[in-house]
């Protein structure tokens, strides 16, 4: 019984997290853009220095739709 218990909270954590992570990004995008534009750049330029070959993965299934894409959700 103990181990449900465990595993529930485990994944009620995980999840709380994301949904944490996931306002914590569309805030960033929506009220610092410049701040935004500035990660995006750090991130490519990391991006483009991995010396493993792989092209750049797309992460953009994890955040939110933007407000004027609501019609085409990820």
């Amino acid at each position: 019984m103990t181990a449900v218990i465990d595993d529930a909270v485990a994944e009620y954590e995980h999840k709380k997290f994301w949904e944490e992570m996931r306002a914590a990004v569309e805030r960033t995008r929506r009220e610092d853009p410049e701040g935004w534009a500035d990660h995006l750049a750090e991130t490519a330029a990391f991006d483009r220095a991995a010396p493993d070959g792989l092209e750049p993965e797309d992460w953009s299934s994890y955040l939110p739709p933007k407000e004027d894409d609501a019609d085409n959700p990820r």
